[in-house]
């Protein structure tokens, strides 16, 4: 039986928090404009899991509880049942209801001319007709059983003459695969052009992007990107925002393409090649001079050891952090408690399912800033079929989220 969870609050930041109503004013700043506050959620508002409907109704009911200037959720997918696109409900939602008066995402679809595509290839065959002439001559007057031995006391230096990408090809499987009866097949293979067809993948969803980021406070230079994806539409979308008391920040909202056990067809080379492109597409991310602090966060399938918590495909957060960028919430001691975001507790998620944090948000500076994390939006709900009089536990999400404070530091 799953555990029920209560709502709450990380501590630290409900004390921080606090701070952002009170008067203290320093150095000329109230202290809500020395600080900036910043939730990550990954929704999985697909059929994905089930319950959709359900836990598109409850998602408003959990996000109550987060008071963040900045919010990034993923997952956003699909439509539902009036064909309004998800995205655009929660982006409404969080207008109307929170005060997200801001937000952004990338509008794709699969009718986008600047999608990644490779065109038609011919590449021509390894061997020619003037190439392969010696070699037929010599079998055709030595060897007309193509017997293994025949051909290599009579006709092995035709083929060791012919040119390099032709020998490999007329005997890459050995003279034995010529003398048992292939020679026909592999010459006509050997002489044939190979033709690659032009590649442009199809998204799911139409291509509709699935990561949204909304902001009580104003933004500027807004950058949506497609990264590399293969399945689904996956993006990072980049926008300023200001705090008198911290300056110019970029934050960049964003979430990978998760390790699948599907078969990798894209244009990378697996899934992992896939989610380090990714990382590499979002450090490109250009960034105004002006800028004194960039943030990341979103869903990165994966974690690093800390604490309690072991490596769970660590190789994207660990590309991060030789970057120079930094996740507070792993900031523990060795043998420190870590709260995990894909949790067994979690009805989603399998009882025998290691305890991960594929959840982060990433600063690149630290000096000069007080950081606090914590683990948010734990809910589980149940379900009464009446005509089965059968409950059913669930949650809005398979994911709980993170949610992080940065403070400039009193000098």
């Amino acid at each position: 039986m799953k555990n029920r969870f209560k709502i709450y609050i990380f501590a630290a930041l409900s004390a921080a928090f606090a701070l952002v109503s009170c008067s203290n004013n320093i150095e000329g700043f109230e202290t809500s404009d020395r600080m900036l506050s910043l939730t990550t959620f990954n929704a999985k508002m697909t059929d994905d899991l089930a319950f959709k409907g359900k836990r598109f109704k409850k998602m408003e009911f959990v996000l109550a509880e987060n008071n963040s200037d900045i919010l990034c959720i993923q997952d956003l997918y699909g439509e539902n049942s009036k064909k309004v696109k998800i995205i655009d409900e929660v982006r409404n939602m969080l207008k109307r209801d929170y005060g997200y008066d801001y937000a952004l995402y990338a509008k794709t679809s699969n009718e986008d001319d600047d999608l990644e595509h490779t065109s038609a290839q011919t590449i021509p065959a390894s061997c020619s007709t003037e190439d392969i002439t010696p070699v037929l001559s010599c079998v055709m007057q030595n060897c007309s059983d193509y017997d293994a031995a025949c051909i290599v006391q009579n006709c092995w230096q035709s083929f060791l003459e012919l040119p390099a990408d032709c020998r490999n090809c007329m005997i890459g499987n050995g003279v034995e695969a010529i003398a048992g009866g292939n020679y026909q097949e592999i010459l006509e293979t050997c002489m044939t052009d190979t033709k690659i067809p032009a590649k442009k993948l199809k998204y799911e969803f139409d291509g509709n992007s699935g990561v949204l980021l909304a902001s009580k406070l104003p933004m500027s230079n807004k950058t949506p990107v497609k990264l590399r994806s293969f399945g689904r539409m996956r993006t990072a979308v980049a926008a300023n925002v200001e705090k008198d008391g911290i300056g110019k920040i970029q934050i960049i909202c964003t979430g990978l393409s998760p390790v699948s056990e599907t078969e990798y067809d894209g244009f990378g080379e697996s899934w992992e090649d896939e989610q380090l492109t990714q990382i590499e597409q979002i450090l490109a991310i250009p960034v105004e001079d002006d800028v004194v602090q960039r943030i990341i966060l979103g869903d990165f399938d994966g974690n690093i050891a800390a604490g309690n918590i072991s490596e769970h495909n660590p190789a994207p957060v660990a590309l991060l952090e030789e970057n120079g960028w930094y996740d507070p919430y792993f900031d523990v001691e060795p043998k420190e408690e870590l709260d995990c975001t894909v949790c067994p507790d979690n009805p989603f998620v399998s009882d025998e399912a290691q305890e991960s944090v594929p959840d982060h948000i990433f600063f690149l500076e630290k000096k000069g800033y007080e950081f606090s994390s914590g683990r948010i939006f734990l809910n589980e709900f149940t379900d009464f079929n009446k005509e089965t009089q059968t409950k059913t536990s669930y949650s809005v999400s398979d994911h709980y989220g993170i949610t992080a404070v940065m403070s400039v530091e009193n000098k």
